[in-house]
Parts: C-alpha cells; sequence; structure tokens
C-alpha cells in the first residue's frame, strides 16, 4: 500500500483544507481540535530541514526481519534530509495499525531518544502527517492502487489517536 512520501518534507497538508470545509464525516475528535491542527500543521515547513537522513515511508511492507540480523529498512526512492524525529514518528501509526496500544505507542515516542529531543518537532509532524491522510482520503482513488484511501483513513485515525495522547 502506497504511504506518505515527502517530497522534501514540507508538501504535508491537509488541516488547512478540511478547516475551511470540514467533512461531515470528520472524526469528532478531529472536529474539536481542527483548528489547532491546522496551526500546528501550518508550523511544519519551518520545522521540516535537518541533517539526518530520513526514509519516509517507513511501513510494514517497507521492512524486511532476519532473525539473525535484526531488520532492514528497504524501498528508499524517497529519501531526503530533515529532523532525527520523522522516522520514528512516520512509524508511531503504523504500529497502532499493527494492533499496538495508542498508549504503548505515545509512551515510545516519548522516550525514544529521537523523538524525546525534540517534542514539539515530533507533534507538528504527526499532525501534519495525519492531516494530509485526512485529506488524502477524501479524494477518488488513482489508478491502479484500489486500497490506498482505505488505508489512508486508517493511518489518519491512528495518527489522531496518537495526537490525542500528544496534545493532552
Amino acid at each position: 500500500m502506497p504511504g506518505v512520501y515527502l517530497d522534501g518534507l514540507t508538501a504535508l497538508h491537509g488541516w488547512d483544507e478540511l478547516l475551511v470545509d470540514p467533512p461531515a464525516d470528520l472524526a469528532p475528535a478531529a472536529r474539536a481540535h481542527l483548528p489547532q491542527f491546522a496551526e500546528l500543521e501550518a508550523e511544519w515547513s519551518d520545522l521540516a530541514h535537518g541533517n539526518c537522513i530520513v526514509h519516509g515511508d517507513l511501513r510494514a511492507d517497507n521492512m524486511v526481519r532476519d532473525h539473525h540480523l535484526g531488520v532492514t529498512f528497504v524501498d528508499w526512492a524517497h529519501a531526503t534530509t530533515g529532523p532525527a524525529c520523522i522516522d520514528a514518528a512516520f512509524l508511531a501509526p503504523q504500529l497502532i495499525l499493527a494492533g499496538h496500544a495508542p498508549a504503548d505507542v505515545a509512551r515510545l515516542l516519548r522516550d525514544h531518544p529521537a523523538t524525546a529531543s525534540s517534542p514539539e518537532t515530533t507533534t507538528v509532524f504527526l499532525a501534519a502527517l495525519t492531516g494530509h491522510w485526512h485529506g488524502n482520503a477524501r479524494q477518488p482513488a488513482p489508478p491502479g492502487a484500489p486500497g490506498l484511501r482505505a488505508y489512508q483513513h486508517r493511518a489518519a485515525a491512528a495518527g489522531l489517536a496518537i495526537l490525542g495522547y500528544r496534545m493532552s
């Protein structure tokens, strides 16, 4: 399932458009914080820059596990540079989609060195990424990717769950 390709990282948005015309089916938690999410998202372009190599699309299908060597990240086609927290933050909603409890994932983000050292950037990135998923999930399905919009809806819900912990 194709994910979000962080074309230079700064292109993530969605809350801004949803704020202008909120859809009736927008999750209550998203609707309640829509202005705050749009405000966080607007900060993303200022925080998106960094000197770390970022995979930018960490999902289960972009990881290969070897029982002896551990996990290898594959499909680096959209790698870029950015803040150190990006890959750990990108992985957080994926962990929820894999069945991990949002509270456990929120704790992981709080304690992981890459995200603990930049909590504001982590939260702003998660807001921008979740807004991107919320906005794109409402677009027509592109040819050849019939499950993309359903995935984006699930990823948006997972991102929203993490944001609930980050902002409380």
